[in-house]
């Protein structure tokens, strides 16, 4: 199958076309040179993502893809899932009848055995789909690693890096994990944790996870994790908006529940995420956290149009995807179907559903609301877009096959882990 190409999709026969970079040359955008890697070593990096636009002389190629797209193809993009194996084989099967949006990896899954069989994987997926897809992971460092793999350099927990109070160190430990990521394919890294951990070890969900207790040492660090990130080509997603710190209980067994008021959430939670959302994140996940001072209705956040679309989207001023937590293993959602909790995901404001149960369920879900008036096309294309921007921006439309890094990047890799050895050991840590 042959992959879309942005410049294909611009304008009918006989007309110029808007390529990628031409896009990409007409937004105002500040592009970093050089990423700073260790005492002396500089590596070439990427341009921060951020969202492509077009002029009003020129068509956006984006939008011009959605115009091609059915319905039914459209709610197939804001469903990312995950699949067993090695090989592919099963998420073939689903592309072979619906065209999702992306692929969240685990090594539950069996989905990651060395370098080679991922960088593999992705190559062939990639070009089994006619709309890039987006791979993602959860490689928060510490515990939540799902990459161990030899040869994939992994670094300590988010609070390692908090009590070190480094954020150069933050940044450039991010860009390695990206760097290695993108040399798989993995175009998407769910992290930073921008959660302020405010109950110790009494927070099962979150714990080590979280920079710290401290919401302006969270934003800082959280914020020099996205421009790491960013600077190695890879999509992050800051979580668990609205907040995730302040509750003890797990959301994979109950529903977290936030008692405290706006005021408080005001002073503390919503700090790193205002921080990371200035910087220009282009992803923030919802998490399934019920916040009653935000939605009296005790909804989880995930589901919560006062939340997600009013409280993120419009109150926060956040313009990038807006993704859910996994929606089919949460205790907290236990109340709803997976495809009703797709269809609310999506009338509260989410742009990408994660893990929404079997594809055909959800996608005849998110028809027969359309059908029922629940939703309109006009907010699926308008999640569609968002989606597809960040491909755009992420230069999928145009990629080749992924290389292995080269001799010079794998060894700024190296040096970066090093450093943050040698800071763990200085600090006391056994990491």
């Amino acid at each position: 199958m042959t992959m879309l190409s942005l410049a294909a999709a611009c304008g009918p026969a006989g007309q110029s076309s808007t390529t990628t970079t031409e896009v990409l040359a007409s937004t105002p955008t500040s592009v970093a040179t050089s990423t700073t890697v260790g005492p002396g070593t500089s590596v070439p990096s990427s341009p921060p993502i951020s969202s492509t636009t077009s002029t009003a002389a020129e068509p956006d190629p984006v939008a011009r893809i959605v115009e091609t797209m059915s319905l039914r193809a459209k709610a197939a993009q804001l469903i990312m899932l995950e699949f067993v194996g090695a090989d592919g084989s099963a998420a073939r099967r689903v592309l072979d009848d619906y065209p999702v949006g992306g692929f969240l990896m685990k090594s539950a899954n069996g989905n990651f055995v060395s370098a080679d069989q991922v960088r593999g994987m992705t190559t062939l997926l990639q070009s089994e789909s006619e709309i890039p897809l987006l791979f993602a992971v959860d490689q928060e460092g510490g515990r939540i690693d799902r990459i161990r793999f030899d040869g994939f350099q992994r670094f300590p927990s988010a609070q390692v890096f908090g009590t070190l109070n480094d954020p150069g160190l933050t940044e450039r430990a991010a860009w390695a994990t990206g760097v290695q990521l993108a040399g798989l394919g993995i175009n998407v890294d769910f992290a930073p944790v921008a959660d302020v951990n405010l109950l110790g070890d009494g927070n099962p969900a979150i714990g080590d996870r979280a920079f710290g207790d401290d919401p302006e040492l969270v934003a800082t660090m959280a914020r020099a994790a996205v421009d790491g990130f960013q600077s190695a080509g890879v999509a992050p997603a800051v979580k668990h908006f609205p907040g995730h710190g302040n509750t003890a209980v797990d959301s994979h067994i109950g529903l977290p529940v936030v008692g405290i008021g706006v005021e408080e959430w005001t002073r503390l939670d919503r700090v790193p995420f205002k921080a990371t959302i200035e910087a220009g994140v282009p992803m923030v996940m919802v998490g399934h956290i019920s916040f009653p001072a935000l939605d009296p209705d005790g909804l989880p956040a995930s589901l919560s149009e006062s939340i997600t679309g009013g409280e993120l989207r419009t109150g926060l001023g956040f313009t990038g995807v807006i993704v859910t937590d996994d929606l089919a293993s949460m205790e907290a959602l236990a109340g709803w179907s997976t495809a009703e909790r797709a269809v609310m995901a999506l009338v509260a404001g989410a742009d990408l559903l994660l893990n929404p149960g079997e594809v055909a369920g959800a996608v005849a879900a998110i028809l027969d609301a359309v059908e029922e008036g629940r939703l309109t096309e006009s907010l699926i294309d308008q999640a569609l877009l968002r989606i597809l921007h960040l491909k755009a921006d992420l230069g999928l439309f145009e990629a080749g096959a992924t290389a292995p890094l080269d001799p010079a990047t794998r060894e700024a890799v190296a040096a970066i882990g090093r450093e943050v050895s040698a800071a763990c050991v200085a600090a006391g840590f056994d990491c």
